[in-house]
């Protein structure tokens, strides 16, 4: 190529560079101007005015050839493009919790990052940052989610906003285990019984010595919040074993603390389910450090988290046994030998002196009501694609998303690092998230937003992280920004949405706090039946009851109505003239206590 055809080819490439992010520059600026109009509503068409907009646009133009025609550096062109459209990819996604938008705004930024970081105008990215700056971003990462979780859980209790499932059960469990030491509940199955006879979750005495100090239902959403956010420990472990960048590491750190689904299912409150992140991700950096003694510990807590846990301790044998060496394989043998065995130990112990596994969660693999769980194994092999079907299955039901949503919610925002690969070893590394989440037709096994995508994403963080290290340099770099990228993007349209609660206990902070100071008044020896959000206020209890789904309506020694609610307004009048009870307090548009007469 000549030196003309050069020119004129780089000023073609710099037209185009400029125009889109003068663009991208303009569309942001009017974003901003017109808030709280969105992208997505007709109203923005009227609300931009084309006699300004054009002009605007006109003026970026020249004001970037101006600057650029002094400096020339393609590489800062590049990378202004690229901080130019997520600046207004930003904005957008902000707007709207729609995950096929999510996924479009992040295909875009994917051919940008392909354009800025390829060719001989790519900007140098290789400098790897000090081993302090890790540490220091590792820490402000698992900070972020720590407080900012820990902040909107906490004022999501505060503000009554927890219901009976899956909070009160939860907070009544550790009132109980605090006095003596049994995980006794009434308000999960309306009798005092153990928690255990539900789920197998000794885990949870890890909380405990904790909330023996503070004893407070919101200390259980702060105990979560640390735990989940001290996982980015052994991601950076884990980055580093595999011989990753610091630089890496940190964006590791960086991808684990915005993954939506890690903060998702804290907004549906306290889940054993949530120990099985950090805990997984422990166990795979044992299991690459090849320690015996880590791998031992990490099985049995995680054992400990769930009966079904056993699945996961498996599942990371099975990639143990194909994927590593002679040491590994007798490894993983003992780790599926181990994990099948407490299984059938813990669904016997449930099938006694429980109510047994929860296996017609499968029912849709069962061709009867006394099918159990070997029957899903024999219904699978039979008809294989019957399974393929249940995983991409689009159906439109009480979920806040259908399957193919979740798998985009699930992989994108690890820039689809999990997939990314040629050994098909690492693809073991997916199934935990095709059996729990994607095969069951139990709809809230496929939403980010509950806590049954805690194991799966320890497997799919693993899985990127293994397959980042065998990336090439360029695609390493560019890999690493639009999966950081991507991790924003869906953390900002769906987590950041939904983080309300802050503000809304800051409005109605008084109210707030009269209704549970007047829930705390009760006597602590009283009986107490509650509508559904104010369950985990009056959990502090050996005696609680979920009015919507108890038959103790009638002998509690105090009832609590929730008069936000068609739920408490609606039993007003029952208790109103009932001979057994007196109103006790009253908070107008929020609170009536009623006393049964004979209560001392």
């Amino acid at each position: 190529m000549t030196f003309l055809q050069r020119l004129k080819t780089n000023t073609k490439e710099k037209f185009a560079v400029r125009f889109f992010t003068a663009l991208f520059l303009t569309c942001f600026l009017f974003s901003l101007l017109v808030l709280p109009v969105r992208f997505n509503s007709s109203v923005y068409f009227s609300s931009v005015k084309t006699a300004l907009f054009l002009p605007v646009f006109a003026g970026f133009f020249i004001l970037l050839s101006s600057v650029f025609t002094v400096i020339d550096s393609l590489k800062t062109e590049r990378l202004l493009l690229l901080l130019s459209y997520l600046a207004y990819g930003s904005l957008c996604v902000m707007s709207t919790d729609n995950t096929w938008f999510g996924l479009g705004a992040c295909l875009v930024f994917l051919v940008i990052c392909v354009y800025v970081f390829h060719g001989d105008g790519a900007p140098a990215l290789e400098k790897d940052i000090h081993k302090g700056v890790l540490i220091s971003a590792a820490a402000l990462s698992g900070i972020y989610f720590a407080l900012f979780i820990g902040a909107q859980t906490l004022c999501r209790y505060l503000t009554q906003s927890t219901p009976n499932y899956d909070f009160a059960i939860f907070a009544q469990m550790f009132y109980n285990m605090k006095t003596s030491l049994q995980p006794l509940v009434t308000c999960e199955r309306d009798v005092l019984m153990s928690h255990f006879g539900v789920h197998i979750s000794p885990i949870f005495y890890l909380f405990l010595p904790v909330y023996a100090i503070f004893p407070k239902p919101g200390t259980l959403m702060i105990c979560q919040a640390v735990l989940l956010a001290s996982g980015v420990i052994p991601v950076c472990m884990i980055a580093k074993k595999l011989g990753l960048s610091n630089k890496a590491a940190a964006v590791f750190a960086f991808l684990y603390a915005l993954y939506p689904a890690l903060a998702g299912g804290c907004f549906y409150d306290l889940h054993e389910n949530k120990f099985l992140a950090p805990l997984l991700l422990w166990l795979f950096y044992f299991m690459i450090k090849k320690k015996w003694y880590g791998i031992a510990v990490f099985s049995v807590l995680t054992l400990a988290v769930k009966e079904d846990a056993a699945l996961y301790v498996a599942f990371a044998g099975i990639y143990a046994i194909f994927a590593g060496d002679r040491r590994d394989k007798i490894t993983g043998g003992c780790m599926v030998a181990g994990s099948v065995g407490w299984f059938i130990l813990a669904a016997h112990l449930l099938s006694k002196y429980g109510e047994g596994t929860m296996d017609y969660r499968f029912g849709n693999f069962m061709s009867g009501q006394d099918d159990g769980l070997l029957s899903v194994v024999v219904n699978v092999i039979k008809d294989s694609a019957f399974v393929i079907h249940e995983m991409f299955d689009a159906t439109v039901d009480r979920s806040a998303e259908t399957k193919p949503e979740f798998i985009i919610r699930m992989l994108v925002p690890l820039g689809c690092l999990p997939v990314i690969t040629k050994k098909l070893s690492r693809y073991i590394l997916l199934l935990p998230m095709v059996l729990i989440n994607l095969m069951p037709d139990y709809v809230y096994q496929h939403s980010i937003y509950f806590q049954y995508a805690y194991g799966s994403l320890a497997f799919l963080m693993f899985a990127a992280m293994l397959n980042y290290a065998d990336l090439g340099q360029t695609q390493k770099r560019t890999l690493a920004v639009f999966a950081s990228v991507c991790a924003l993007f869906f953390s900002m349209q769906t987590i950041w949405q939904r983080a309300d609660y802050v503000s809304m206990y800051a409005e109605g902070k008084d109210h707030y706090d009269a209704v549970r100071q007047a829930i705390y008044e009760i006597p602590d020896d009283a009986s107490v039946g509650a509508t559904t959000f104010y369950c985990s206020t009056a959990s502090q209890h050996k005696y609680v009851y979920d009015l919507k789904y108890s038959n103790h309506k009638d002998d509690p020694d105090y009832i609590i109505l929730d008069m936000r609610s068609s739920e408490g307004r609606s039993q007003v009048v029952y208790y109103d003239s009932s001979p057994d009870y007196d109103e006790y307090r009253y908070i107008e548009g929020y609170l009536i206590i009623y006393k049964r007469v004979t209560a001392n």
